[in-house]
């Protein structure tokens, strides 16, 4: 495969995640405000600016929207805001573009249910999720990106488009689920005196909708939402497909079946990092991990996974053309 393709089946993958993600913090947080309503108001800033913050776009938010944060600036930001890279709009129109360049290499069904999915939002605004309501809306927006991954999992060959694919899927997705287990930890929750209150539980509970775990959860781990059990859950459940750890393992195994049958790039950096990011992650110690800092261990998780992602542009991307441009 050249470079130039892994790389567009790469991003395509990473954006559809991204997007997923984006909706699914923004479903949670709306219907939160809700539950939550009798202690704050829809409009205060503690309700809404944790999403900015989530998606490591706080600059610029604040560049384009000023400092008072809204319902209506943040949602209009994460969802339809095209100068954001991370709104789901962009992610959506860039996913598009990537697979329109290689549309050759994908059944045309897969290519259909993207570039219909794209026209059916590119005109949709701040106006039209009001209209609908934002459960309605963003389970609609949730239901196309699955649509597509059921018609991509169903119709691509398992051969590199389809590994490449699902290396950018889990490396996104362990990103993301860090990213919303740090914004609970670290905004969220008001003071201490509220840890183990109702209001802790529901937020607690919230974190675990916005992966879709929450059932998942209650099922295998009986007993009353917690800190430590949801921590440990989201961050090493070995069976939960949103958990850190589980993202990461399908990361490492998407690897080895793109380098599988290439010498020359068996124990490759790629490789390396993923694999040794999932035995510290399997070998972690939750409570040591809260006691020592979740803040500070999660932001080591995303430099990490940045570093597997820089590893992978580097491996397989952007390596020198004096070497062969196929995979072998």
């Amino acid at each position: 495969m050249l470079s130039r393709v892994a790389n567009l089946i790469y991003w395509t993958a990473r954006q559809l995640e991204r997007a997923e993600n984006t909706a699914r913090i923004v479903d949670v947080n709306a219907q939160l405000v809700l539950d939550l309503q009798s202690r704050q108001a829809a409009d205060d800033p503690k309700s809404w600016e944790p999403l900015v913050y989530v998606s490591g776009g706080e600059e610029k938010f604040f560049e384009l929207y000023g400092e008072k944060v809204t319902e209506r600036g943040v949602v209009e930001f994460m969802l339809f805001d095209r100068r954001n890279p991370s709104s789901v709009l962009s992610c959506i129109s860039h996913a598009r573009e990537n697979a329109r360049c290689v549309r050759d290499l994908l059944a045309a069904e897969v290519w259909e249910t993207l570039n219909t999915f794209y026209l059916k939002l590119k005109d949709d605004d701040f106006t039209r999720y009001a209209q609908l309501g934002s459960s309605e809306y963003l389970n609609r927006v949730k239901a196309q990106i699955q649509l597509f991954y059921g018609v991509y999992e169903s119709m691509m060959p398992r051969g590199h488009e389809w590994w490449f694919f699902q290396l950018g899927r889990h490396l996104e997705r362990a990103d993301n689920t860090s990213r919303i287990l740090d914004v609970k930890y670290y905004m969220l929750l008001p003071d201490v005196a509220a840890v183990g209150t109702a209001l802790d539980m529901i937020q607690w509970g919230s974190v675990l909708r916005s992966c879709s775990a929450f059932e998942a959860f209650r099922r295998s781990r009986r007993g009353l939402l917690s800190l430590e059990r949801v921590v440990d859950y989201l961050l090493r459940d070995p069976t939960f497909p949103r958990s850190i750890v589980h993202s990461v393992a399908q990361a490492e195994s998407a690897l080895n079946q793109i380098v599988d049958g290439s010498h020359h790039l068996i124990g490759n950096r790629a490789s390396q990092l993923a694999a040794h990011l999932r035995v510290d992650l399997e070998n972690t110690d939750t409570h040591a991990v809260i006691a020592d800092g979740l803040h500070e261990f999660l932001d080591t998780i995303q430099v990490r996974l940045n570093d597997v992602h820089l590893a992978i542009q580097e491996t397989f991307i952007d390596y020198p053309t004096a070497q062969a441009k196929i995979l072998a």
